[in-house]
């Protein structure tokens, strides 16, 4: 039998992040082993990949018997994780052959624990291989300016268009006698940009709205990677030893 505590201090964070993936997919992977938390969820379209990596220094406590893959109920652990408050620190626990997973929130200040268990079960899948990104186009922008983009795109058209090239970033979205422009560049409003060659690709408005916005409330910045006609790659900095990374698929328009 395999057992696994995981006691993680940043509740908020991992509150947020388990909404993001539960967006993407109700169910998904949690992998522990030695190294940390490796969690991925695909959208049942196969269109959107979340991954979220929590290293083992970024626990209060990680204590496991073996690695194992665990498939969770991600809905009804996000509605769990919806409870914890900013003092509380968040308990994982799982043993082999139980069809469930503890979740305990533990208030540090009062060491009250309130206990949940959520539906999960052993999974065969033991890794994820990440997709092989080779981009011509990347910038950096702020949370705050691509809410601000996904939200003026969407009183347009279902799809957004990413266009790199004079080492600038330009997206536009257009609908029937409508049309959206953003032309962006260094400090104006992105923190970096670099452009290899010409770039274009577009992208769905829904996959990119509604998958990452639980995550802009938490992040400092997001890098965004892209190549003509391959997947989005979006990396959240959340300042810390965890990563939450986003891949979109490319849509033809």
């Amino acid at each position: 039998m395999v057992k696994v505590r995981a006691v993680y201090q940043s509740g908020n964070k991992l509150k947020k992040i388990a909404q993001a993936l539960a967006r993407i997919n109700d169910e998904g992977i949690f992998n522990f082993s030695d190294d940390g938390l490796l969690s991925w969820f695909f959208s049942p379209d196969k269109t959107v990949l979340g991954i979220f990596k929590v290293s083992s220094t970024a626990f209060e406590e990680l204590s496991l018997d073996g690695s194992i893959s665990i498939g969770v109920d991600m809905n009804d652990l996000s509605k769990v994780l919806r409870r914890a408050t900013r003092n509380d620190k968040i308990s994982l626990e799982y043993s082999t052959g139980h069809g469930f997973m503890k979740v305990l929130l533990i208030d540090e200040k009062t060491g009250v624990e309130r206990s949940f268990e959520v539906s999960a079960g052993e999974s065969e899948e033991r890794e994820i291989r990440e997709i092989n990104m080779k981009p011509t186009a990347r910038f950096v922008i702020s949370p705050n300016d691509i809410d601000t983009m996904i939200n003026d795109a969407k009183l347009v058209a279902d799809v957004l268009k990413f266009i790199g090239k004079d080492n600038g970033i330009i997206v536009e979205a257009s609908g029937e006698e409508k049309f959206y422009r953003w032309e962006m560049r260094l400090e104006d409003p992105l923190d970096e940009v670099a452009v290899e060659d010409y770039t274009e690709a577009s992208y769905s408005l829904n996959a990119l709205g509604s998958s990452i916005k639980p995550v802009t409330t938490i992040a400092e910045s997001i890098s965004m990677e892209f190549a003509t006609d391959y997947p989005l790659k979006m990396d959240f900095n959340i300042s810390g030893p965890e990563e939450f990374i986003m891949y979109i698929a490319p849509i033809s328009y």
